[in-house]
């Protein structure tokens, strides 16, 4: 079958992409190609492309043209990092490029539930644990030497450039309160030249949220894998730090410390520069969403001013 070529983002995202019936077959035809079991599909209604479990072995994502370069990230980077951390991640089983311009991956499908539905039941140490081990996967990632991803896009400083130019009114649209949005251009102002310009650049995966890490709640309450590297670029080091912090740390200083302790940075390193630096990286961030992302019930009004809000968040 043909997928269309003209959707616009809207209606891929709100009509297209819920729609199972409507690619189903699409999902067929990868797996066919590549000799492998297309029985017993099941889509998934979360996510931003087109992702389906077939045979209960293996994922099919499918990119629309708009969203090749998540294709990019994810075939590569796990092509990247095969076989070189400790942590399962997908096996990268096929990738390719459709005749109607969409493209596709197949990967394995790793055992586990997310974190986002069950972070709750966790206790406050069982919580410090894993953060404490996901800073630990996150520093293993950042060891590994970037290579030829070193020509992923977007470039790094381009990518800060286009996010800066952005800031005011992406937030302006996402209904943040006029005290943030007051605030925001001299806070930007004030603090971006925190972000070096110069640094060893490392893999960020963006991965590091409830979302894309998985667990067994039954046999233990560790970190088994982690999935979906169509985020990926080559970048600064702490800007992978804010997954974590915002959507799983509560606001705790016993989880934001376990967090930063694991990753293996030093108490002097975890100072108010850090903590401006990191709210400066969050509102930049390329899926900046702060009444979504942060986990602390009431953060708006809790927080008056930008600084209160970096407080509120990271309690150093």
């Amino acid at each position: 079958m043909q997928l269309p070529s003209n959707l616009t983002i809207q209606e891929f995202d709100q009509s297209f992409r819920l729609k199972p019936e409507l690619w189903r077959a699409a999902v067929i035809e990868c797996c066919d190609k590549h000799d492998l079991a297309s029985e017993d599909l099941v889509a998934f209604s979360e996510g931003t492309n087109l992702v389906a479990s077939v045979n209960g072995s293996h994922i099919v994502k499918i990119f629309p043209p708009f969203l090749k370069h998540q294709w990019e990230s994810e075939h590569r980077v796990l092509n990247h990092l095969k076989g070189k951390l400790t942590t399962a991640i997908p096996e990268l089983l096929a990738a390719g490029k459709r005749s109607d311009g969409w493209h596709y991956v197949i990967v394995t499908k790793l055992e586990g539930t997310t974190f986002e539905g069950v972070w709750h039941q966790f206790t406050l140490s069982e919580k410090e644990k894993i953060l404490r081990q996901v800073g630990q996967i996150m520093k293993s990632v950042h060891q590994v030497d970037v290579g030829e991803l070193k020509s992923l896009k977007p470039e790094w400083s381009e990518f800060l450039k286009i996010q800066k130019e952005n800031v005011f009114d992406r937030h302006r649209k996402l209904k943040m309160p006029n005290w943030f949005l007051n605030e925001l251009p001299q806070f930007i102002n004030s603090y971006q030249e925190l972000i070096p310009s110069h640094f060893q650049p490392v893999i960020l995966t963006g991965e590091y949220t409830p979302f894309n890490l998985m667990t067994d709640v039954i046999k233990n309450s560790a970190v088994m894998a982690m999935i979906d590297f169509g985020d990926a670029m080559i970048g600064y080091p702490e800007y992978d730090l804010l997954g974590p912090s915002l959507f799983m740390a509560e606001g705790k200083s016993e989880l934001v410390y376990a967090l930063f302790d694991g990753y293996g940075l030093s108490v002097k390193q975890i100072n108010e520069e850090f903590r401006h630096r990191l709210m400066v990286l969050a509102v930049l961030h390329r899926y900046s969403n702060l009444h979504v992302q942060i986990r602390i019930p009431d953060w708006e009004n809790r927080a008056c001013n930008l600084l209160d809000l970096e407080k509120l968040i990271w309690p150093l």
